[in-house]
């Protein structure tokens, strides 16, 4: 299983830097064309929006993997170490329906556009393609919010606010090659 996750991650990092790297370049290109040439790309905003959409749906289960998505903290923190334990119980476990829905319910959406032909106006492509990274989003949150529920359970001394942090670790300052246990 930690090979298959081990993949699964890998692969997202590469997609997330390829978008953001191709964003990048594409973007500044048809600025380049639209002001030094007077000359714009008609495809650059249509590459850009696909890589936009990519980075934020699968940025989801990153974030959640990191700790870094946004959070409504206040309540969280003023609280007890073990009323703490019990909310982060409930914050994964609700998280992970709410993503399960929101996949279910974008995978519906995504096979209306495919049903319907829909296509971008000048390359052509199938929007269904560019919206399948959101139920892959989704997914990839619901199952980085079960693994936090689970590393929960299987660690009840201590508090998990995601799948490879505990409560109190400095997220920010977090280096990958320092994991314990590899």
């Amino acid at each position: 299983m930690k090979k298959i996750t081990d993949i699964i991650e890998k692969i997202e990092e590469f997609l997330l830097s390829a978008f953001v790297i191709c964003m990048v370049i594409v973007l500044v290109a048809g600025v380049i064309a639209r002001f030094v040439f007077n000359n714009s790309l008609s495809f650059t905003e249509e590459i850009g929006i696909a890589c936009t959409i990519g980075v934020t749906f699968l940025g989801i289960g990153y974030c959640a993997r990191k700790a870094t998505q946004i959070s409504m903290s206040i309540v969280y923190d003023l609280v007890p170490e073990r009323a703490k334990k019990g909310m982060q119980f409930i914050i994964s476990l609700v998280t992970c329906i709410v993503m399960l829905i929101l996949c279910y319910l974008s995978f519906r959406y995504v096979n209306s556009v495919r049903m319907l032909g829909r296509t971008t106006p000048a390359l052509r492509i199938p929007q269904w393609i560019i919206f399948m990274s959101l139920p892959i989003g989704f997914f990839l949150g619901a199952v980085e919010s079960a693994k936090t529920f689970f590393m929960n359970i299987k660690n009840p001394k201590e508090i998990w606010i995601s799948s490879e942090f505990r409560l109190g670790e400095n997220v920010e300052n977090y280096d990958d090659n320092d994991k314990e246990g590899e």
